[in-house]
């Protein structure tokens, strides 16, 4: 239970802005959200509580809907990217997550179930030590 805690406080998750006060309800595996709010406030909310050096914003426009991408290169951050689409009368957040797995410790000293052993003719090392290989470094 406190290892939950600990992962839960360790690495937080992707902001969402609070609708009248109210935060959103979403599941822990939720991956995109429809807000009822407009581009401008949502972008205002982002560009306010993600102004960091790691954090970079690119907005672009298709089709006269603007889209709003946020990548972060932070080691502590749940999420990666996220990209906020304008639309009609909402606004849609995709984020991409992190997936963080537990180390795991393999040890043992069994032989492969599969060995590939390249032999060599007899023939073929003569002619390879015949040739010299310096030469072709010496020559301007």
């Amino acid at each position: 239970m406190i290892g939950l805690l600990l992962s839960l406080t360790l690495a937080a998750p992707f902001p969402l802005p609070a609708i009248d006060g109210k935060p959103l309800a979403v599941t822990s595996t939720q991956k995109s959200f429809r807000l009822p709010m407009r581009f401008e406030k949502v972008k205002a909310f982002y560009a306010e509580r993600l102004s960091s050096p790691d954090v970079t914003f690119h907005e672009s426009s298709t089709t006269g809907k603007r889209v709003l991408t946020i990548t972060t290169k932070a080691k502590s951050e749940s999420w990666k990217k996220a990209v906020v689409r304008e639309g009609e009368v909402d606004t849609v957040i995709d984020v991409t997550p992190v997936l963080r797995l537990d180390e795991e410790q393999i040890s043992g000293n069994g032989r492969p179930l599969v060995e590939f052993v390249f032999g060599r003719s007899a023939d073929v090392k003569k002619a390879v030590d015949s040739i010299d290989h310096t030469e072709q470094l010496r020559a301007p």
